[in-house]
Parts: structure tokens; C-alpha cells; sequence
């Protein structure tokens, strides 16, 4: 039997940003590997389809690309300095370099959002404690991201966190402590909203990921679990 689905807490606060949602799912059993010439032949496919579709100049003005580059600007952010994640893959694409090599499973979430523009992650489910939280980060909170940079937060930062800690970082990334690595084997997926993308269009983007890892990574997956901000 699969684990349930972590439940989702919402800070009443974080409800000032009308139309936020995210998306959960757990994927158990996976096979996590560094090189898959299958996912590589995916990746491949997709970043054509990219330099057909999309130029660097136009890039910002697509639907969902300017939603989360309004929802930075309205975090304090600068979306040209820190960019949406997937803003930030198809830039790459268009330059000409590729959707990053890293883990099967890591880089068919990026591909399956580089397809639907939905930003996502993935973290290791034994490293996560549920209930999960969308929250302010409390200030002189420390975090050490992927890539070990460490980051004191104001306060003022967006995070997903559990019951014991960060996860991630809204903008700035996920917190190193529960990356997904060679030894992983269960997965909690997730898929974040904002305002103005829609939050069935974020369900639909994690079910694209979760397809891709069951495909190619194998594993047995949850229904994906979608929650939203109403208050």
C-alpha cells in the first residue's frame, strides 16, 4: 500500500496571493540512475520542440511564464535575476544548451516541466515529515540548498516546509537535506501554482512527471493530490 499523500497546512497570510495551489504525489519503488539513453532520447525530442515553439525575446510574454514572473515581483523578487525554474530550463534550451543531466528521475520532472511551464521538485519521501506547510519563513531561519549554499532567511521568503523543517525555498531552491540521490526509492513529488496559472494545469503538469518516472524509472504512484489556498 502506498504512503497517504502528506497533507497541506496553509498559513492564513500566504492567502493574500489569491489562485495560489500546489500539487502533490508519492511514486514508490522507483529506480533512480545518473545516465537512461531513453530519457536522453526524451530530452532530446523535447528540447526541438522547445526551438520550434519559443523564441528569448518572445519567451516573456507567454501566459504562464509572465504569471510567475508577476508572482516573483509581488514576493520582492526580480524574476530577471532569480527566474521561474522553468523559465530558467527553456532559456537554456534556447541558448543552446541542454536540460541538465542529473538523475532520471530529477530530469523527467524538469522535462515534464519544461513542457508545461509548471514549476516542479522532488525530494526523498523517508527525509520528509508530514504534515507539510505552505508558510513565511520565520526570521534568522538557515537553510543549506542544493549545492551547499547556505541561505539565512528574513522572513519575508515563501517556503514549503514539514513539521521539522524547510524544504524549499520558494524562488531560491530545495533544501539539500532531502534531494533525491542514487539511494532514493520513494519520491514525494510536487508542483507549484501561482496566481494565474491554473490549478488544473498544475495537476496536469505533476501528472505528466509522474507518468514519465512510472514509464521509464518504474515505481507505483498516488493520485495526484491538489490543494489550493481559498481562504
Amino acid at each position: 500500500m502506498l504512503p497517504r499523500v502528506p497533507d497541506v497546512l496553509w498559513e492564513p497570510d500566504v492567502c493574500r496571493f489569491k489562485g495560489l495551489s500546489i500539487a502533490l504525489a508519492i511514486v514508490q519503488d522507483v529506480s533512480v540512475v545518473r545516465r537512461q539513453p531513453e530519457v536522453d532520447e526524451l530530452r532530446r525530442s523535447i528540447e526541438e520542440k522547445v526551438r520550434a515553439s519559443y523564441t528569448l525575446s518572445s519567451l516573456k510574454d507567454v501566459p504562464y511564464i509572465r504569471a510567475y514572473r508577476d508572482f516573483f515581483w509581488r514576493m520582492g523578487i526580480d524574476p530577471t535575476k532569480h527566474r521561474p525554474a522553468s523559465e530558467a530550463l527553456i532559456r537554456r534550451i534556447l541558448r543552446g544548451q541542454s536540460i541538465p543531466r542529473i538523475l532520471n528521475v530529477v530530469d523527467l520532472y524538469n522535462i515534464a516541466s519544461v513542457e508545461t511551464l509548471v514549476t516542479m521538485s522532488a525530494y526523498d519521501l523517508e527525509k520528509v515529515s508530514p504534515p507539510l506547510s505552505i508558510r513565511f519563513a520565520k526570521p534568522s531561519e538557515e537553510v543549506v540548498l542544493i549545492g551547499a549554499r547556505r541561505m539565512k532567511l528574513t522572513g519575508h521568503e515563501l517556503v514549503l516546509a514539514d513539521s521539522e523543517k524547510v524544504l524549499c525555498v520558494y524562488v531560491h531552491g530545495d533544501v539539500d537535506e532531502c534531494k533525491v540521490t542514487e539511494d532514493t526509492r520513494n519520491l514525494l513529488l510536487v508542483a507549484y501554482g501561482a496566481p494565474g496559472v491554473s490549478p488544473s494545469s498544475v495537476r496536469e503538469g505533476l501528472e505528466k512527471a509522474v507518468g514519465y518516472i512510472i514509464k521509464y524509472a518504474g515505481g507505483s504512484p498516488s493520485d495526484v493530490s491538489l490543494h489550493e489556498c481559498l481562504r
